[in-house]
């Protein structure tokens, strides 16, 4: 009878030790999840609060006014406009390549006039 009881306590420990440990296993994979999901938020958050800076950059009336300005090469009345003419390419001077110095010493000998 007392051989029972041991093996019924030893089943009893091996099922709550496998419970507790898939408890534990699920409780980090929820930890997980929730931190993976609470920098998505925060990224979200940075994005729509970039989008918000750039509607009222786009809504406002100077910012309008530049941007069209700028695309159409526009001035206002007391403004100056300098238009600078596109850089011309410098030529590139083309030098030979020089002789092998076997040849260079055979010129210097034998085809002197």
């Amino acid at each position: 009878m007392r051989w029972l009881k041991n093996i019924f306590l030893i089943f009893l420990i091996i099922f709550f030790s496998s419970s507790l440990i898939r408890n534990v296993v699920n409780y980090q994979n929820r930890i997980a999840f929730l931190k993976r999901f609470k920098s998505e938020v925060e990224k979200e958050k940075k994005k729509k609060l970039t989008l918000q800076t750039e509607i009222l950059k786009k809504s406002d009336f100077y910012e309008l006014e530049k941007t069209i300005r700028n695309k159409l090469n526009l001035a206002r009345p007391d403004e100056v406009a300098i238009i600078l003419p596109p850089p011309t390419p410098t030529p590139t001077i083309i030098t030979p390549t020089p002789l092998p110095n076997w040849q260079q010493w055979w010129q210097l000998f034998f085809m002197q006039s």
